[in-house]
């Protein structure tokens, strides 16, 4: 199997241990720098918090970015996403990310994927897909620097819904490359595919991920 490190986790702490789990910004913004710019305006980086070993979200108390100077707030959402601000000034100042969470709290991992920015249309077009897919897959090229000819490419997009779900297509070919599953559908967008072909889903999207090609 090609590698694939965005796939992977980025930092793993335990978070029995009574002391708070620090990070430094940069690392984060060096990221976020590349991903903020204007040709990838659809899609985002998203910082996530899980379970070690699990797509569950961890449990955190609380969590700052803080400075020498200044101490902030930050926001998770239900999922795990944490969120964090673009700021060169924080860079800057080498500010750091404090995690504090509940004693006896399971171990986390704190790992990264790209998705939308917005929900993907109901009623979606090829086109419409394949801006998303191109995008994905450039930012993906930019964040791996020399390890892109490693990776593999973004056959397509995985859309997820809030639950299950099923969709359909008038373009027999364009049905071909439609797999739904609980609140999932996996597109695949070959060249083949006409851009006005459309997909219906029976529910409104969530957003989008990248689908990558198998080895």
């Amino acid at each position: 199997m090609k590698p694939y490190f965005f796939a992977s986790v980025l930092v793993a702490f335990s978070a029995s241990a009574v002391a708070d789990t620090v990070f430094n910004y940069d690392g984060f913004y060096a990221r976020m720098k590349k991903s903020e710019k204007v040709e990838f305006s659809d899609i985002t980086l998203a910082f996530v918090l899980q379970k070690a070993g699990t797509s569950e979200a961890c449990s955190v108390d609380k969590a700052l970015i803080t400075t020498d100077i200044s101490e902030a707030p930050l926001t998770i959402a239900g999922n795990g996403e944490l969120m964090l601000p673009f700021d060169l000034m924080l860079n800057a100042q080498k500010a750091l990310i404090v995690l504090k969470q509940p004693e006896g709290a399971d171990a986390c991992d704190l790992n990264f994927k790209l998705r939308s920015k917005m929900p993907v249309p109901q009623q979606a077009t090829v086109a419409e897909l394949r801006k998303l897919q191109a995008q994905f897959d450039a930012l993906l090229d930019s964040l791996a620097g020399w390890g892109k000819y490693w990776l593999p490419e973004v056959s397509g997009l995985t859309v997820h819904f809030a639950s299950e779900v099923v969709a359909q297509s008038s373009d027999a070919a364009l049905s071909q490359q439609l797999q739904c599953e609980q609140n999932r559908c996996r597109i695949f967008l070959p060249a083949s595919l006409s851009d006005k072909a459309t997909i219906q889903f029976s529910k409104v999207p969530d957003h989008a991920t990248p689908l990558l090609q198998q080895p």
